[in-house]
C-alpha cells in the first residue's frame, strides 16, 4: 500500500495521504462479489490497522471526509466495524466506530446506528442512553434500537414502543419475514441510486441480524 501519512490542512483537520484506500475498497468489493468474504474482511482490517497507525493516540484527529483518498479511508474503518461486529467480535467493532466518530464528528458515514446495536450487545445502556439523540426521529432505526433494547432489558415490548417500530410497516414486514437473503436481486436494488423501501428494510434486518438471531423472540412480539 506504501507509506501512509497523516497531512494537517488549512481547515484544521487532517488528510490521508497514501495507501491507495479507494483501490483497497475496490478490492474488499470484488473480494464480495465473487463469495470471498472472509478475504475481503481481511483486506478492509489490515487496512484499518494501517491507518490507526498513524493516527495520534493522544487526541482525537478530525479527518477531511471532503478528501477523496481520506473518505475511503474512513469508509474502510465502518466497513471493518461491521464485519467485526457480525462476526461477534462487538467489542471490536465499538471501539473502530469510536474512534471513526471521533475522527468524523459530523458521522457523514452514519456509523452512530452501528454503535447503538454495539451498545445493545454489550449491554452498554448508559452508553446507549447518549447517542439515541443521534439516530434521529424520522429513521426507521431509532425505534427499533429502542425496542430492542427494551426487550433486551425486559423480554417485552411496551404498546408505545410497538405502535412507534409498526409505523414502518416495511421495516416491520422484514423483521417477520422467514428469509432475508443478499441475493443478487437485492444487491443490485441496494446499490442502485434510488433503492426500494423493502430493500432498505432488508438492509437494516441484515446489519441487525445477530442481536435479531440472540434475542429470538423479538420478532414475535411484531406479528
Amino acid at each position: 500500500m506504501g507509506k501512509i501519512t497523516l497531512k494537517p490542512t488549512e481547515n484544521q483537520n487532517y488528510i490521508l495521504l497514501g495507501g491507495d484506500f479507494q483501490k483497497v475498497l475496490d478490492l474488499a468489493h470484488k473480494q464480495e462479489a465473487e463469495g470471498e468474504f472472509e478475504a475481503a474482511c481481511n483486506t478492509r482490517y489490515k487496512a484499518f490497522q494501517q491507518i490507526v497507525d498513524v493516527l495520534p493516540e493522544e487526541e482525537a484527529a478530525e479527518l477531511d471526509f471532503s478528501h477523496p483518498n481520506t473518505r475511503a479511508a474512513i469508509e474502510i474503518i465502518y466497513g471493518s466495524a461491521v464485519d467485526n461486529f457480525l462476526a461477534g467480535d462487538v467489542e471490536l467493532s465499538a471501539a473502530q466506530l469510536e474512534l471513526l466518530l471521533e475522527c468524523d464528528s459530523e458521522d457523514h458515514i452514519e456509523a452512530t446506528p452501528q454503535l447503538a446495536l454495539c451498545y445493545i450487545a454489550l449491554e452498554e445502556w448508559e452508553c446507549l442512553e447518549d447517542i439515541l439523540p443521534d439516530l434521529g426521529d424520522k429513521s426507521a432505526f431509532r425505534p427499533l434500537v429502542e425496542a430492542l433494547a427494551e426487550y433486551a432489558c425486559t423480554g417485552d415490548i411496551s404498546a408505545e414502543q410497538l405502535t412507534a417500530l409498526r409505523r414502518h410497516r416495511h421495516l416491520c414486514e422484514e423483521l417477520c419475514a422467514t428469509e432475508h437473503t443478499a441475493d443478487e436481486k437485492y444487491l443490485k436494488d441496494i446499490s442502485s441510486e434510488r433503492p426500494t423501501q423493502q430493500a432498505l428494510a432488508r438492509e437494516i434486518y441484515l446489519r441487525c441480524e445477530p442481536l435479531l438471531l440472540k434475542y429470538e423472540g423479538f420478532a414475535n412480539k411484531l406479528k
